[in-house]
């Protein structure tokens, strides 16, 4: 037999899960257009609210791709 609570926050718990994907998604948009127009790093981490360590890597492959 199921726990009704239980499937509700199993479902809870995916919905957040899938909306912080989304958000994470839309800051790494944010910053890779940021990194195109060539802000600041510490400006694209003030607004784009992804650590610097995740800023760097996204620049390092864009300069990889535009390597190729």
């Amino acid at each position: 037999m199921f726990d009704k609570y239980a499937d509700e926050a199993i479902e809870a718990e995916i919905w957040l899960k899938g909306r912080e994907q989304g958000r994470d998604n839309r800051n790494v948009e944010k910053a890779l257009d940021m990194l195109a127009d060539d802000e600041p790093v510490e400006k694209i981490v003030k607004y784009s609210r992804l650590p610097e360590s995740k800023i760097l890597e996204l620049k390092q492959s864009l300069v990889m791709e535009t390597r190729k």
